[in-house]
């Protein structure tokens, strides 16, 4: 079920067609018209329409929780469980595909298809994750290494314990019995070791391990649903803001019936929310969500850019993951903040390009930067790199973005043959600077339906080059980074990034769309008009808490949407 590839946009510009960019917006954004083919036909993301949008006729009483597709572990997800599965070893990262990308994110069970080479790579990982660990047997096993005197029972106690937190609950009977006779048989035939490593690999290659498996507990009053278990609400809970396995407070609160009521759910989202796990956690989230991974795609032209260096290129990869993180936790925390701060951490090589102070070689320093020239992650340097071609920058690739990620309002595929083709940029009486290039795209009747919104947009950010660079003049000529927003609730002139930016942290539809996109991540899958009840609730509590992040996560994993599934046929 991989997704084809729809190319968004009209043509490009600046030194190539901009068709790259559409496609990897429309195959990574969020409700782009790709997603028409990777996600059930119940969505109708990517035509341009939120299935969400509009006030539903009635929400009391239970609401509907939408669907709830058997869901597996992501490749981070499976790096971070493994790693505390055995706490106190160091483990070497596997390798796991990565899903096909939908609304941005990588967990949507719509497309987490099985595949050959998933199984081979889920084998080769389980035995490269016991031969890793079996080089400490000390910091996991409850006996010796040998097993001791009665290595029968130290086997039994493992796996028993290693089942319960590998399944996310206490193993059923059956299972018990399963994984402690194959012990047993390999125990008679070979030695402790061979044995337990066998039987760990098993473990690891269980479905129960690998995938989300929720079938829910008692029927929900007055509605279509299941309340789900303790433990599968831990386990939700725990991918949501750690990225991995519950640890053994949240087990035993599981275990305890705590989880069962909204405030007992609240009282562990809040504490877990205070570990270190959630930052990387919360991290992750925007990497996906704004494309941190692009970044390892810039190929600055060497001619146009003699300072750039694969060094600048971390430097900037690395800022994006700070800024969030200390934005977020130490800073205001809000979705607003995310768009406006002038905060971040720069090294010798991101002061430079700034026009900052640097900080000592090899070191990151707290800076602020010229609030005339930025304002938030969208006049960083690592988001303005990563939508720009070898020599110009692309209006078409950061209006895309900011329409499809920000404001849920992707633009539509465009027509049929065509011409992406731009005027070369050296020939006679061709339009001299970016800007002029790409306002071609707008003389022409078949795009500038679409680019009229895109560019207008996208020509904001044209005091960027490139690397991200503010610059005043482009081609010897005065930069024109005038734009205009169209068809959202912030319609009207802007003048810059800046401008631009300060506009959508105050646009209830752009708030609205941060809850959208939490809301998919968190439930791993699109949204349906069956979640218009869920959403609108969730949107209002966004906007009476001023768009508090963490307040939204608290809110996501209290409503009904998070706490139930729909009831069996």
């Amino acid at each position: 079920m991989l997704g084809g590839t729809l190319v968004l946009g009209c043509s490009g510009g600046g030194g190539g067609n901009d068709d790259d960019t559409a496609t990897a917006a429309s195959t990574e954004g969020p409700g782009t018209a790709t997603d028409v083919a990777t996600t059930t036909p119940t969505t109708s993301e990517g035509t341009g329409v939120d299935p969400t949008e509009g006030a539903p006729a009635d929400c009391e009483g239970p609401l509907d929780p939408g669907p709830a597709p058997l869901r597996r572990l992501t490749h981070t997800q499976y790096n971070n469980t493994v790693r505390d599965l055995f706490p106190g070893v160091t483990l070497p990262p596997q390798t796991i595909s990565v899903d096909p990308k939908v609304n941005g994110f990588e967990n949507n069970a719509d497309v987490q298809t099985p595949s050959a080479l998933l199984i081979e790579q889920y084998q080769r990982a389980a035995l490269a994750v016991t031969e890793a660990a079996w080089a400490s047997p000390e910091a996991f096993l409850p006996c010796a290494a040998d097993g001791g005197g009665e290595p029968q029972q130290c086997g039994h106690t493992f796996i028993l314990d290693f089942g319960a937190r590998a399944f996310r609950r206490p193993m059923t009977a059956d299972e018990e019995a399963a994984f402690l006779g194959f012990f047993d048989q390999q125990l008679a035939e070979t030695n402790f070791t061979v044995a337990l490593q066998l039987t760990t690999q098993a473990l690891l290659q269980s479905p129960a391990f690998l995938y989300f498996l929720e079938f829910g507990g008692e029927p929900v009053e007055g509605g279509e649903a299941v309340a789900l278990t303790g433990h599968e609400l831990a386990a939700r809970l725990s991918y949501f803001l750690w990225d991995s396995m519950p640890d053994a407070q949240l087990f035993a609160a599981a275990t305890a019936g705590d989880l069962d009521t909204v405030e007992g759910l609240a009282a562990e989202a809040m504490r877990m929310l205070g570990d270190s796990k959630a930052r990387g956690a919360l991290v992750n989230f925007h990497r996906q969500w704004f494309d941190f991974d692009g970044v390892a795609l810039i190929n600055p032209d060497p001619a146009t850019y003699p300072n750039y260096t694969p060094e600048l290129r971390t430097a900037m990869r690395a800022e994006l993951d700070r800024f969030v993180e200390s934005t977020l936790f130490e800073g205001p925390g809000t979705f607003a903040s995310l768009l406006t701060s002038t905060e971040t951490d720069v090294d010798a090589t991101l002061a430079a390009l700034y026009g900052v102070d640097a900080p000592p070689p090899g070191e990151w320093a707290p800076v602020s930067l010229d609030p005339a020239q930025r304002s938030g992650i969208l006049t960083r340097a690592g988001f303005l790199a990563r939508t720009a071609h070898a020599v110009h920058p692309s209006p078409v690739k950061r209006g895309v973005f900011v329409l499809a990620r920000l404001l849920c309002v992707p633009p539509a595929p465009p027509p049929a043959n065509v011409n992406t083709n731009p005027p070369d940029e050296g020939e006679p009486g061709q339009p001299k600077t970016n800007r002029e290039r790409y306002a071609k795209h707008t003389a022409q009747a078949d795009c500038a339906s679409c680019h009229t919104t895109i560019d207008g947009v996208g020509f904001g950010f044209e005091h960027y080059d490139a690397l991200g660079r503010w610059r005043d003049l482009d081609n010897g000529e005065p930069v024109d980074a005038s734009g205009e927003l169209v068809g959202t609730d912030v319609d009207g002139a802007f003048d810059g990034a800046v401008e631009l930016s300060q506009k959508l942290a105050t646009s209830t539809q752009a708030h609205d769309c941060v809850v959208s996109q939490v809301y998919r991540y968190a439930l791993g899958r699109g949204t349906t008009a069956a979640d218009l009840c869920s959403l609108g609730d969730l949107r209002a509590q966004f906007a009476e808490s001023s768009g508090d992040i963490h307040a939204l996560l608290l809110a996501v994993v209290t409503s009904d949407a998070f706490r139930t599934r729909k009831e069996a046929p």
